[in-house]
């Protein structure tokens, strides 16, 4: 019945199984690798908060008053003069730290240098210095280039845009010829008391299919973040320019005859917002502009809300491209997309297991591939009667 089968087959089913067989085994390793730091980094946030629970909130008694954001970061500078201060993040809610993005430039690997500094608003104590952001980035690197630069960036690009392929050509081979009972159990549910070739094919195909469409989206932010012609092709598409690439060139340079406003002052409009948090960017001797969010929410490199950028010797707000602003924005819903801080904690979950399914593929698919390869069929024994 098998041969029959094989027969039957279309040139079409043909070429699509041929192509989904040895792109899968040309690329499995690197796709395994890219999948098995997306599993890794998902849960960064909520990992970075319980590591550092202790810090992240203070004791408030009455009559105390938070400190103003300069006094804050000169303390901080003070303590650690040879660390980069980044970013500054305020809360509304009293009970909370300041948090300060921080960069210790004697890390190596650089990337483990990034951490966040916790920092008591009342009274500039620091609570905590702690690096764990840097292993999150550290493994975003690995799951962006393999650490290899730019020839990893390629092969990375190269084994995500064969992983959509084979994404599409697995639906192919998955879709069953007829559509009865038989053919339906075993595309969509795994026999859990099969024998252990036989589960290991349902958890290749079965939940290959569930994993499927976030897989696809996935891949294709993956691609729109990393891969340039695929970014511009997006941001034409979806707002006719592609604006963001002329943010820096966009932005006032620093000027050294000018004198830059307290950061106090320059938040203190901002303030009034009714959102949770706001993180401003912190002077760098090489712009004149800082970058302001009045955010609902945020995760290590995404956020929810709105961003403004401002002359820090006037306070005044740049004006800018309403296009750039529009393009940065789906610029970070693209990230959010792919990381899956989309929508909270289920998002999370759900790109977790679909990450974990599509790690898994690559071993299953090699499994499936080696019994058919190697492994001998048994020839059944002739009995004389």
């Amino acid at each position: 019945m098998a041969i029959q089968d094989k027969k039957q087959k279309s040139t079409w089913r043909k070429i699509n199984n041929w192509l989904h067989l040895w792109l899968g085994l040309t690329s499995g390793i690197i796709v395994f690798v890219i999948c098995l730091t997306g599993v890794a980094f998902v849960f960064h946030d909520e990992i970075n908060n319980f590591v550092n629970r202790e810090a992240r909130f203070v004791k408030v008694e009455d009559g105390m008053e938070k400190l103003p954001v300069d006094s804050i970061l000169e303390s901080v500078k003070q303590q650690y003069p040879k660390i980069m201060l980044m970013q500054y993040t305020s809360y509304k809610d009293s009970t909370k730290s300041i948090k300060i993005m921080c960069f210790d430039r004697s890390a190596t690997p650089p990337l483990l240098g990034l951490g966040n500094i916790y920092v008591n608003p009342y009274t500039a104590e620091v609570l905590k210095m702690d690096f764990t952001y840097g292993i999150f980035r550290f493994i975003a690197e690995i799951h962006a280039n393999l650490l290899l630069g730019k020839v990893g960036a390629q092969i990375v690009r190269i084994s995500t845009i064969i992983f959509l392929i084979e994404l599409i050509s697995g639906l192919i081979w998955w879709w069953p010829k007829k559509w009865n009972k038989t053919n339906v159990n075993k595309s969509f549910k795994v026999k859990w008391n099969a024998t252990w070739k036989r589960l290991n094919i349902d958890l290749h195909n079965v939940l290959g299919f569930y994993a499927l469409p976030l897989g696809i989206i996935l891949t294709i932010t993956g691609l729109i973040l990393t891969y340039e012609p695929v970014k511009n092709v997006f941001f034409t598409a979806f707002s006719g320019t592609t604006e963001r690439a002329n943010l820096q060139k966009t932005l006032p340079k620093a000027d050294s005859t000018k004198v830059a406003m307290p950061l106090a002052d320059l938040l203190a409009p901002y303030e009034k917002a009714a959102v949770p948090q706001i993180t401003i960017g912190i002077p760098n001797p090489k712009s004149g502009a800082l970058m302001i969010r009045t955010e609902n929410e945020t995760s290590m490199v995404t956020y929810r809300g709105d961003i403004t950028y401002v002359n820090m010797y006037s306070g005044e707000k740049l004006d800018l491209n309403p296009q750039l602003l529009t393009e940065l924005k789906m610029e970070n819903m693209n990230l959010s997309l792919h990381l899956g801080t989309w929508y909270g904690l289920p998002a999370k979950i759900l790109t977790f297991i679909v990450c974990l399914i599509c790690t898994s593929l690559p071993i299953t698919g090699f499994i499936i591939w080696y019994n058919r390869k190697f492994k001998k069929k048994r020839t059944p024994k002739i009995i004389n009667t």
